[in-house]
């Protein structure tokens, strides 16, 4: 029997065909949906990021105030988009769309316009509930401002896109905040302990009943020459009881030989300022428009000049009377920069036998100096000081009057009783006794005006300070060892002054460096500032030579500043203090 076999076709049908590229083109039209919805999502949430970045540094620039109100001098009353320097913004200035220095405005981002704008809330505590609220109960300034920053901008398919954060700014110290990076004023740093120097080079200045002292660091100011420039370096610490440093200040004056330069029409300076926040004074830099000339180093006369005299020259004005070229400036660091400052103003200079200042210095050995009248003795001086700057600011009234000041008060020196205690007179002497070669001092007091901010009231205080209250560290005043920076009579080869600096002696001088071929006369030594004979003598030390009295004189050029020893000046002026020394 025969059978038939079926042939059965394998494949697909049109109508299959159709169906599966319909539902792959629908899968591929939601996929590529999908895309664009993922780059327009992608897209939003990076302008979000940048919206929110933008209010955060919005956020960040309104608590880099420096000041809480508008009450400092650098500070203007009120804000505006045209503040640059951060020296000049205050916690007072937050408001609606005021404060920092980003003002409200449209800021442009890629091809995206940002809106920006913030508004703010002040709350207060009233002290007897510590909810906050609204009302200011009669403080001076907010507790705290509650900001709402806001950034919106329109993209493509989407308008009136927000972001906003809110956040809180408290009143804080400065110091607390974005100021603690800022090179302007700098912060207050670690505490460092001091060691401090020994009399009767070194003379701790009392200047608060807790215990603050401040000194000059340098037994004596490190001097050097180079070419045409001579410079002076020294210190001034103010210390705790505890011995901790509380401030340190770095002083550089010098005289430089300058040239016709390019004419620089804004000076940046360095100047004392008040901060109402820390309650204290503090340094910052500043510009002031002046045309300046000879602003090049004149190093045409051989040796380079001190690396400092580039910055004397290109800002430093020209001393009043000084010769053609040379000019002379006084620098300050701020904040790990030398910065110019006003010239030094001197107030105080006294001719002091050292060993008034310390027991073991030069006095014959049983003359009955103790540890109690020397300590006795640096607290007569310190008062002394004291009380001379309490009576300068108090009798100037004002920094005009103060800048036409002209007095030097050299009174110390005239109180006889000052330099005798009980058997020992300071200004007595022994013919050609060596331990009776005992060195002279000449002391200077130097004064800042200082701003008008430290008479203000302390926190909680009702009253305001005045020149005979106002706490000592508020004001600037230095008080330095300037022994090796003065002229002294009579030197070895002369008794009177001529021109000053040729009084000094030179290396190449006999008398100088060879104490057997000295004058008969009792006399000062007086070595060059370079290369004179320390190692034998000590500029100011005085040998006593001739039985009687012999007055002894040092004298410093206040027209240059004080504390340069060299003849720069046209007619200078002079100050000098002198006392007598009895010879037995």
């Amino acid at each position: 029997m025969n059978s038939k076999r079926n042939k059965v076709q394998k494949g697909f049908s049109l109508i299959e065909v159709m169906l599966s590229v319909l539902i792959l083109g629908i899968g591929i039209l939601a996929v590529s949906k999908l895309q664009t919805s993922l780059i327009r999502s992608g897209a939003n949430a990076n302008q979000r990021s940048l919206a929110a970045n933008l209010i955060q540094k919005k956020t960040d620039d309104l608590r880099r105030f420096v000041h809480l109100t508008t009450s400092g001098a650098t500070v203007p009353d009120t804000w505006s988009s045209s503040i640059t320097s951060p020296n000049s913004l205050a916690y007072e200035h937050i408001a609606d769309n005021a404060g920092g220095l980003i003002g409200p405005a449209t800021v442009t981002i890629g091809n995206i316009d940002y809106g920006l704008s913030w508004y703010v809330q002040d709350y207060y505590y009233s002290g007897t509930d510590a909810k906050a609220t609204t009302m200011p109960f009669g403080a001076d300034y907010p507790s705290y401002k509650a900001v709402h920053v806001v950034a919106t901008w329109s993209s493509v398919g989407s308008v009136n896109n927000v972001v906003s954060f809110d956040t809180i700014i408290d009143a804080y110290g400065p110091t607390s905040t974005a100021l603690g990076s800022n090179l302007s004023t700098g912060n207050d740093g670690p505490v460092i302990p001091y060691d401090p120097l020994q009399a009767p080079d070194v003379l701790p200045i009392t200047i608060e009943s807790d215990g603050l002292k401040k000194e000059t660091s340098k037994p004596l100011p490190d001097l050097s020459k180079k070419g045409d420039s001579t410079l002076v370096k020294f210190e001034t610490v103010t210390y705790a009881q505890s011995l901790d440093t509380v401030k340190r200040e770095e002083f550089r004056t010098l005289v430089c030989n300058c040239k016709t330069g390019i004419t620089n029409n804004e000076q940046i300076y360095g100047i004392t300022t008040w901060d109402d926040t820390l309650e204290k004074i503090i340094d910052v830099t500043s510009t002031h428009t002046n045309s300046i000339s000879r602003t090049v180093v004149d190093n045409s006369n051989g040796e380079n000049q001190a690396n400092e005299c580039f910055i004397c020259c290109r800002d430093g004005d020209v001393t009043t009377g000084a010769s053609p070229t040379f000019k002379v400036c006084r620098m300050k660091r701020v904040d790990g920069i030398l910065r110019l400052f006003e010239p030094w103003k001197m107030i105080g200079f006294n001719l002091i036998p050292a060993s008034y200042f310390n027991d073991s210095d030069g006095l014959p050995s049983g003359s009955g100096m103790t540890t109690m009248i020397q300590t006795n003795n640096i607290s007569t001086y310190s008062n002394y000081v004291t009380s001379l700057v309490r009576n300068v600011l108090k009798t100037t009234g004002s920094s005009g009057a103060y800048n036409s000041y002209t007095t030097v008060d050299t009174t110390f020196v005239t109180n006889t009783a000052t330099f005798t205690n009980g058997a020992i007179d300071h200004k007595e002497f022994y013919q050609h006794i060596s331990a009776n070669d005992r060195p002279m001092q000449a002391r200077a007091i130097y004064l800042d005006y200082p701003p008008s901010g430290i008479f203000t009231q302390i926190t909680n205080q009702t009253t305001f300070y005045t020149a005979d209250t106002v706490p000592l560290d508020r004001i600037p005043f230095f008080e330095v060892n300037m022994t090796e920076l003065a002229g002294w009579i009579p030197d070895r080869d002369q008794d009177t002054f001529s021109t000053y600096t040729d009084d000094h002696d030179n290396i190449s001088n006999a008398p100088g460096c060879n104490p057997a071929s000295a004058p008969s006369y009792s006399y000062v030594t007086n070595d060059a500032i370079k290369n004179g004979c320390e190692t034998s003598y000590s500029r100011g030390n005085f040998f006593p030579k001739v039985v009687g009295t012999t007055t002894v004189t040092t004298e410093i050029f206040t027209n240059s500043d004080g504390v340069i020893d060299r003849n720069i000046n046209n007619g200078n002026t002079t100050i000098n203090s002198s006392i007598g020394l009895k010879v037995n």
